[in-house]
């Protein structure tokens, strides 16, 4: 559950009790108000009968049944009884009149002055009524069906609002709290296309100072200060593999001078051919940092162009011939495609030679006969370079391994390499958004496959 369905439903929740503690206040306070509004009425009712019945003497019980039956204000069901002090029954509205108290009860009603009572679906007022020195009490019992009705009707109104409350609540703070993190969701993007090469990308600040506000600019502060130490690694490594480069490849050039002079001893000689192949190895890690160097300086793809596959190709196998006079290319192309052969992908010259460079290189090296096929096929939506060679394959369970840095696999024994040209490639691959696979395609056949989207 993310950060606004959380807050929708904290707040549904919230809203939702104070809600229902409102609704229900309402709803006692209009039961209470209910009631002692019927109780009013049925204590005028009472007090009108036992005044009519008792203080009126020309009123006979009869008369007064027909005055309490013919009323216009007579309630729903309404039953009225008088008793006196000796709880003996003298007058009763209705023959039917089945209400009867104890003597507790209308014990507790003079002392209290009237006492209300339900009785199923009646309210029954006992009231006490003195007359003429003498105790008398008048019980009447009413339905109040009118006020019955309403307090229904206000029960199924107070449940709509109440779900239409809930529902239109979750709404808005759904809405408001998507609003509200909007930026947050902004920020998260902004972040996730923040790449090793993208260190320049800046959170924007808002108009108004808030906590977003302040994240964005501590993010933004913590984004210069890995920028500078980011830039100072990759100046220092691309000044330190610079300054080495020069007095390495002199150690190399004396040493293979050294080698063909011919007056060197069998042992000196040994040493002096152990000598050059640390220096050629030290001068490989060297040009590897420098590729690094080369690949980490690119910030974007603004500077990609249109180049031909097949002419990087050409000019890699041509580079590594100069030092490996035995490689020999197989080259093809494939158009599996109903258009025209176009070979052409935007990307950055510089580096696809370098991945060219160190594939063929790679190749030629683990190679059993010194041949590496190479094949551009064209497909629909993409185009592939397919580097081939016969010898010892990898014995690795995840050949994503390969592209690791330094990792060698157990076929690079008696072979030079420093073991970081794959994981170059790898990164300039992925730098112009493409795709690298390694595949053992039998026992002794070694492939890499470099896929290039259209």
């Amino acid at each position: 559950m993310n950060l606004k369905q959380r807050f929708s439903v904290v707040f549904s929740c919230l809203f939702s009790a104070v809600l229902a503690v409102v609704l229900l206040t309402v709803y006692y306070l209009f039961s209470d108000f209910r009631q002692e509004e019927f109780v009013d009425r049925l204590a005028e009712k009472a007090e009108t009968t036992a005044r009519l019945l008792l203080d009126v003497r020309e009123v006979t019980p009869d008369q007064q049944k027909k005055v309490d039956q013919n009323s216009i204000t007579r309630l729903y069901r309404e039953k009225t009884q008088v008793f006196d002090a000796q709880m003996k029954l003298i007058y009763s509205s209705s023959d039917k009149a089945d209400v009867r108290w104890s003597a507790a009860e209308l014990s507790e009603i003079k002392k209290e002055g009237h006492v209300l009572r339900n009785v199923r679906e009646f309210d029954v007022l006992g009231l006490y009524y003195p007359s003429d020195g003498k105790d008398y009490y008048v019980l009447i019992s009413a339905t109040d069906t009118y006020g019955n009705r309403k307090l229904v009707y206000l029960k199924y109104l107070l449940l709509g609002a109440f779900a239409s409350g809930i529902l239109l609540v979750g709404l808005l703070s759904f809405s408001v709290s998507k609003k509200s993190l909007e930026p947050l969701d902004n920020f998260r993007q902004q972040i996730q296309e923040i790449a090793e090469n993208e260190l320049t990308i800046r959170l924007p600040k808002a108009r108004r100072e808030d906590e977003i506000n302040a994240l964005a600019n501590s993010f933004n502060q913590m984004m210069d200060r890995i920028d500078q130490a980011y830039a100072r690694q990759r100046d220092f490594t691309s000044n330190a593999s610079h300054e080495l480069r020069t007095p390495v490849a002199r150690i190399a050039a004396q040493t293979e001078n050294m080698l063909h002079s011919g007056k060197l001893d069998d042992v000196t000689r040994a040493y002096m051919v152990s000598v050059a192949e640390d220096a050629f190895k030290l001068s490989e890690i060297i040009s590897s940092l420098i590729a690094f160097a080369e690949v980490n300086n690119r910030r974007n793809s603004l500077m990609f162009s249109l180049v031909r596959l097949d002419e990087v190709l050409f000019g890699a196998a041509t580079e590594l011939s100069a030092t490996y006079p035995d490689l020999k290319l197989k080259f093809e192309i494939e158009n599996n495609t109903e258009k025209e052969t176009d070979i052409e992908i935007k990307a950055d010259e510089v580096l696809l030679k370098i991945v060219m460079v160190n594939l063929i290189k790679n190749a030629f090296l683990y190679s059993d006969n010194g041949v590496v096929d190479c094949c551009i096929r064209q497909k629909a939506k993409s185009i592939q370079v397919i580097v081939t060679n016969t010898g010892p394959v990898p014995n690795v369970i995840d050949t994503e391994m390969l592209f690791s840095a330094f990792y060698r696999g157990n076929n690079s024994q008696n072979r030079s390499g420093s073991g970081i040209g794959l994981s170059i490639v790898k990164r300039v691959i992925e730098y112009h958004q493409a795709n690298i696979a390694f595949h053992i395609v039998d026992a002794n056949t070694n492939q890499v496959i470099v896929t290039f989207p259209l």
